[in-house]
Parts: structure tokens; sequence; C-alpha cells
């Protein structure tokens, strides 16, 4: 932590910010008089900060929203922190069902305002909190840089990561760090390589993909690296394990936290431990490319990048063609109303091959009809809020957001383990210099990160050729063959069964279905439906007065 104060301004950085105090007392403290909140958040790093000038008060997290921050009215004032629980025990808050019950149909990031806690109001990775006396309001801080082409933006990238990489390592003898074989946990370990001696972990063993193993020791070589691999084994899968601290929301990471203590354990005491998470966010995006073109009138250049993804899978390109077509013509308000729509009157189909507005997962035929009328409302309110937003945009913010929650979560439950874990994917910095190149620029038709290898043209060309990437999903299935008794009792006795919003009885029958092998049962749903029963099963009993939670 770092603070300057001046009469009346004040000026603080809390977290991973690498800015000396010689530009907090001149910078720093000429933006917080001046009232240029966004240039606060504009040093290297993932820090919240906080400034005062006179009766204003400016507080801001990180981009991704790594360093979270909640806020609630009270009969006292407004009440503001970094944990939603905390915030919540101010105000008597208990978990709202319905918002999560949502969450786990169509997605959290229809509500990006909201927290998991009645009352309790999220400020967004992007946004600031900006209060004058009892009054408060959100300001955009998002200031990304003038939108350039992937070559054109590709420079800034690589020396944002560099930097970042750096920062994190600097200050120790020796760094650990994760190296799963991927293109994001490799490029870190490399780089961190290049300034000191890495300990990188890697999860091996039977059930995990060997073509990840080849990678991973192969990075490990050619970088002198020392390399631990955890071998597995029962301990290691899928709700083997109770989480060892209660998580401010559900997180996926609560389901292996096994295999986190197991091939983590080399590395624990060290004073950093680097990860690859939120790569896949910000190097490159998702189809929702296609439909950006669409609405930026690139109609034939869109057509021609659906078809060339269609015939690299060996699929038909036309029903895709349709379905960008129509994301387009709808817009993100008239989808969620048509998803409301057949929510209440339990019209389910598949989910669409290609990215939508929204997309009622496999999850909604769980709903009672009390849930899908109470899921069908939350969704017109939200299409009301932000009826016709870029799809681009929305669609590389809120994966953005997701990305920085579940890594708060992780640190959250890495902490028991003595592991520190920073993501240099999602520094302020990074996250800028990535999404100032829009989302059809990061995305190529046949390519796979296309911006990495520009970013960083010094990596090996075997890595950044690499086209796949392994998958935990035996490790999730024998988790559930071995564990069933006991999930079938967490799903019996969830709140959200309990309270009327989801049947029992229909997420067994597709627990079922996983554990008998069914590739067609809903993996992703199935997982995350119990990680929120995990989670309000564990919720602790918060008790604090405002000073605590501020």
């Amino acid at each position: 932590m770092e603070s300057v104060r001046e009469g009346a301004l004040s000026l603080s950085v809390v977290g991973d910010c690498r800015v000396n105090k010689a530009e907090l007392w001149t910078a720093g403290l000429s933006a917080v008089r001046q009232g240029r909140w966004a240039d606060l958040t504009r040093w290297a790093g993932s820090y919240w900060v906080v400034a005062r000038h006179g009766n204003r008060t400016f507080v801001a997290g990180d981009l991704a929203g790594v360093r979270s921050l909640f806020a609630a009215r009270t009969p006292q004032g407004v009440v503001w922190g970094s944990l939603a629980s905390q915030v919540a025990a101010v105000i008597g808050s208990a978990p709202d069902l319905e918002l999560l019950a949502a969450h786990i149909v169509t997605g959290l990031e229809h509500w990006p305002f909201r927290s998991l806690y009645q009352g309790v109001d999220l400020i967004p990775g992007g946004q600031g909190l900006l209060l004058e006396g009892d009054r408060w309001s959100t300001v955009d801080v998002t200031a990304l840089h003038e939108p350039t082409t992937l070559s054109g933006g590709a420079a800034r990238v690589g020396h944002a990561l560099r930097e970042a990489t750096e920062g994190y390592v600097s200050g120790h003898t020796e760094v650990g760090a994760d190296l799963s074989g991927g293109l994001d946990s490799s490029t870190l370990a490399l780089l961190a390589a290049e300034r000191r001696p890495v300990r990188a972990v890697t999860y091996g063993g039977p059930l995990a993909s060997r073509e990840d193993a080849v990678f991973a020791r192969r990075v490990a070589e050619a970088a002198a690296i020392e390399h631990h691999v955890c071998e597995g084994g029962p301990d290691t899968w899928h709700f083997s394990t109770r989480p060892p601290a209660a998580t401010d929301e559900p997180t996926l990471s609560a389901a292996i936290v096994g295999l986190d203590a197991a091939y983590l354990a080399p590395v624990a005491g060290m004073g950093v431990h680097l990860t690859g998470h939120g790569g896949d966010v910000v190097l490159e995006s998702s189809s929702a490319a296609f439909v950006d073109l669409v609405v930026q009138g690139e109609g034939r250049e869109a057509k021609t990048q659906v078809t060339s993804w269609a015939r690299l899978r060996d699929r038909a390109p036309r029903p895709l063609w349709r379905q960008v077509q129509e994301a387009a013509d709808l817009g993100r308000g008239g989808t969620l109303l048509r998803a409301a729509d057949d929510l209440e009157r339990a019209r389910f189909s598949t989910a669409p091959s290609l990215w939508t507005w929204c997309g009622a997962g496999p999850a909604a035929r769980w709903l009672t009809p009390q849930g899908r009328s109470v899921v069908a409302q939350l969704l017109r309110k939200s299409a009301a809020a932000w009826p016709d937003p870029s799809p681009g945009e929305w669609d590389d913010w809120a994966a953005l957001r997701l990305s920085g929650a579940a890594a708060r979560h992780q640190i959250t439950l890495n902490k028991p383990l003595g592991v520190h874990p920073v993501f240099p994917f999602l520094d302020n910095a990074v996250v800028r210099a990535c999404l100032s190149i829009p989302a059809h620029e990061r995305r190529r038709p046949g390519e796979y990160k296309p911006l990495l290898g520009v970013a960083l043209p010094d990596l090996p060309r075997w890595l950044t050729g690499r086209r796949s990437k392994g998958s935990f999903g035996p490790v999730l299935l024998s988790g559930l063959r071995a564990h069933r008794p006991q999930l079938q009792q967490l799903i019996a006795t969830s709140p959200l069964v309990q309270a009327g919003l989801v049947d029992g009885a229909d997420v067994v029958a597709d627990l079922h279905r996983a554990v008998g092998g069914d590739a067609a049962a809903p993996w992703a749903s199935l997982q995350q439906f119990l990680t929120a029963c995990l989670w309000l099963n564990d919720l602790p009993d918060h008790r604090c007065d405002l000073g605590e939670a501020a």
C-alpha cells in the first residue's frame, strides 16, 4: 500500500501497483484535484485506488474485477468494501436465490451491477464508485486506447505483458508458475525464466491430457525450468475435498480444491505464483466477433469468416450464418425478450453453435414453473437496461469480468495452501492494450490466439503454432462417479430446490446421465449448479460493523 496526502487531498493504492511515490504526489494528486478519475487506474498492475478531495471520495478496483468492489445503502450512509458478504452483513442481507438461478441458466453477464446478495451492488470492472456526501454514482474508467488493428496494437500488448510479468517476479529470488502446456501459462513461464529461477507445476497422471504434458515438459526443458508433475489420483478428482475457505460467490474452482492442493504443493510458501488465467479472454475473442462485423456493416467479411469456421469443423455454414444474422437483427434487447418468452412457455431448444446474446442453457429444463417465471422477469429487466450494446465490446467485458471473478476466488482458495497466485494477463495495462484491438481483429479464421505470436515474436514457433488444448473432462467424470451419493444429497438439500426454483429430480436425472458417460449430458451446467450448492452450504456467519466492511 502507498499513500500520499496534501491538505484536503489524499490518494492510496492497495495491491500490485507499479507506481512510485513521486508519481503519486505529482500526477496522482493532480488527477484527484481535477476529478480525472480514470487517470488513477492507468498505472500498471492490479490494485484498488481510494482518493479523497473534500467531501468527495472515489474508489475503484482493477479493470478485470480481480480487486472487487461492492456498495450498499444504510441508514448511516453508503457502505462499501471489497467483499460482498461483509457489506451484506452490515445491512443484514441474504443471498439472492432468484438471481443465482438466473446466473446458472443464462449466465451472470446480464446483471453486471448486481451482486448475489440482496441490496448489495457490484461495482464491475471498468467502473469506479464516486461518493459525494450521502449520494453515490458510478464512473466509467475503462479508458481504452484508440482502436487499432492486430498488427498495430501487438507491440503494446507485448510490452505490457513483459512489464506485468517482470513486475510480479522482480521482488523475489525464485517464483512459482503454472505450466499446463497451453499457450498462456507457457508464455508466462518463459518470460519469468528470463528474469528469475522458476519452479513450475503441472497436473499430469492418467486422466490428464498427454499432449498438454508433452508441451509442458518441452517448455520446461527449453527454459531450464524446475518442473514438478502431479500424478493425480482419487484425492484430486472433482468434489473430492471440501473448500478450505469460503469464497464471496460460487466458483467452479471449489470443485477442484483437492487437485489444486496436490499439484500446487511444490510451490507452497513462495512469494508469487504466476498463472495464465485470463489469457483466453484478452488475447482472442469469441464468435461474437462475427456478429460484430455484421453490425458494423461488414457482412461479406462476416460471412466469409463464418464459412471458414464451419468448414474447419466439418459443419454446414448456412445454419450458422443464419444464427449470426439473427443475433445482429434482434440485438441484445430483442434476444433477451424472446428468451424470456421461451422460458415462460417452456420452449427449450438446443444451444446455438455460435455466440448468442442470451443462451438459456440445459439448466433451463431444471427450473420449475416458478423458477422460469422469475428468470424471465429478470431477463426482461436486463433487456430494458442494456438494449443495444456493441456485440464484441459487450462480450469482451462480460468474459473479462467473469475471468476476474474466478481469479479473485482463486486467491481465496489458494491462501490456505500458502500459494499467492497472480494473473499478468489481467493487469490493467495488458487488458487495455488487448481490448483496444477490437474483437473482430483479435479473431482470425484458422488461427489460435494470433495476437500472442505477433506481440511476442521471440516465443518458439512450436509453441505459438499449437492449435489445441486438453480438458479436465475425465477428472470431472471420475469425481461425479465417485461422489454421486453425496452430490445427490447436495442437490436434494439445495436452497434453490427448497425455494421451489429448481426441480431437484431433474438435476439428479442429468447427474445420472453424466455418470453413465452420456456425452450429451449437461456437464458444464451440472458443475456450475453443484458448486453453487456448495457455496450456499458453506456460507459463513459474517458479523461486522461499518468500519470492518469498508
